[in-house]
């Protein structure tokens, strides 16, 4: 668990010391003048955090906040090929940082750990990344790196970070690779994924599995023991049930659109297996349901780059300049960024309040943060209040039809071995 001083530290040396050593470094600072590395990380981090849409003129007045003296004209020529590469270098740094909360109440308490994993593209003008998150719903921590835009998800860094024993790991089929399984499976991880369609299924006998035989014949959900790959030989389980015909309908449309957009036919197997949800597990003795509530589970961190997106405007500018689209947009994540700690060490579960909410409030005290670290004495006063407002928050109620997907959590009744 970080401690709110921890927190406190950890943020006045990121946007103060670490930032002016960067903007020398990469050239963005030469020589001393108003406008300082420090000054321009938070004015941008902490006002793009304040206001995502921010005007010119605007920036220049969280400039002014932040302690930093120069005209909206003179802000206007800090944007710089060197200010890209400096914010860029001090996001890199803030993901280097590791945070997280202690809550008295974890989703999914069965498992040490629920980590998420995905990718998204962040384009501005010609020029982009691909971010790689992993994300641990259970205390908050972001793991994350900054890729080139064309790399692979099976080749990001991120997929190899280590897990404790007993942690359960979800992500989609662009991770989907059995080697990884299997070495997961030797370290006490659990895993679980939806089927892809070319797998190679056998029975623990080692005899050859017809998937779609063995489906046409069940005559409700499915749990078989099978071994995967015909290297491999993975011990797993398949999971598997017949989904209702208006989601068969939604995903046919689905998979032909997206076959119309990459140009091919829509593939027979493809097709044939559409009538059913699959699973493959290493989770001894799950039924469908409680697979089904897993693996909704990995929503979440597309909510999560929803939420950047959508609320954090991290690829929105109000100018046309690439290069100011770029240092807006690397500023808007290390605000994000910020926003999601300080949540963190103060005591916010996403049970109680959801993250787009949970963002706004965290706004309200960005005024704040920009005079915080010309003043330290002020950190106290920021963290008692933020505190005090995540501790009055009011329950979300419970929806019987359509339950919220912590709800579920919440009741998720599986016993491990």
């Amino acid at each position: 668990m970080t401690t709110i001083h921890e927190l406190s530290q950890t943020l006045q040396t990121l946007l103060t010391t670490t930032a002016d050593v960067l903007a020398k470094s990469t050239g963005f600072i030469r020589r001393q003048r108003q406008v300082t590395g420090a000054g321009f990380a938070q004015a941008l981090v902490l006002g793009g955090l304040d206001q995502p849409t921010a005007t010119r003129r605007q920036q220049q007045q969280h400039a002014s906040r932040v302690g930093m003296s120069v005209s909206v004209q003179g802000l206007e020529q800090r944007f710089s090929p060197q200010a890209v590469k400096f914010l860029r270098q001090l996001l890199e740094a803030g993901l280097e940082q590791v945070v997280s909360g202690e809550t008295e109440e974890v989703v999914l308490p069965q498992f040490n750990g629920v980590y998420l994993t995905d990718c998204t593209r962040l384009v501005w003008g010609q020029s982009g990344m691909k971010l790689a998150v992993r994300w641990e719903v259970q205390h908050g921590r972001l793991q994350a790196r900054l890729e080139d835009l064309k790399a692979h998800d099976q080749k990001t860094s991120v997929i190899e970070e280590t897990m404790p024993a007993g942690a359960l790991h979800l992500a989609d089929l662009g991770f989907f690779k059995l080697a990884r399984f299997a070495r997961w499976s030797q370290q006490g991880l659990y895993w679980l994924t939806r089927f892809k369609v070319g797998t190679r299924v056998y029975r623990r006998d080692g005899t050859p599995l017809d998937v779609l035989t063995v489906l046409t014949q069940a005559q409700s959900a499915l749990f078989l023991p099978v071994l995967l790959g015909a290297k491999e030989q993975l011990p797993a389980y398949l999971v598997a049930a017949a989904v209702p015909q208006a989601a068969y309908d939604k995903r046919m449309v689905r998979l032909r659109e997206q076959a119309r957009l990459d140009q091919r036919p829509l593939s027979v197997r493809q097709s044939a297996f559409a009538p059913w949800t699959l699973y493959l597990t290493n989770i001894p003795d799950l039924t469908f349901a409680q697979a089904h509530v897993l693996a909704r589970t990995r929503w979440q961190i597309e909510l999560l780059f929803k939420l950047w997106k959508s609320q954090g405007q991290v690829l929105a500018s109000r100018s046309a300049d690439p290069i100011r689209q770029q240092c807006e947009g690397y500023a808007k994540l290390v605000g994000l960024l910020v926003a999601h700690w300080l949540l963190l060490v103060t005591g916010w579960q996403a049970v109680v309040l959801s993250a787009t909410d949970a963002l706004r409030l965290a706004r309200c005290y960005a005024p704040l943060l920009m005079r915080v670290f010309a003043q330290p004495d002020l950190w106290a006063l920021l963290f008692r209040c933020l505190c005090q407002d995540i501790g009055h928050l009011p329950r979300p109620s419970k929806r019987r039809n359509a339950p919220l997907a912590f709800h579920s959590l919440r009741d998720f009744d599986l016993v491990l071995p």
